[in-house]
């Protein structure tokens, strides 16, 4: 169907470092080809699956957080304790 009186809008080209990081992760990662001959019932499976591990990294990245800001707070708690010699 074409609507008259309006022009399609050509697709805009960025250069790539105006593009986000993001962008560039997805344009480099093979995952999103990985299903692309899978069924429907695996395509699910391995989404559910990319999603677990997603949010285990998530987990293991704060979990590392915390025990870094508890290291630190240890370390300072220890050092307001001895006057700092």
């Amino acid at each position: 169907m074409v609507l008259e009186g309006r022009a399609a809008r050509p697709p805009v080209r960025t250069a790539p470092a105006a593009r986000g990081r993001s962008v560039a992760k997805r344009a480099l990662s093979l995952d999103n080809d990985s299903g692309a001959f899978l069924g429907p019932e695996q395509q699910y499976l391995l989404k559910k699956r990319q999603e677990v591990e997603r949010r285990e990294a998530r987990l293991r990245r704060t979990v590392g957080g915390v025990l870094a800001v508890v290291a630190a707070a240890a370390a300072a708690g220890l050092f307001w304790l001895f006057g700092g010699l």
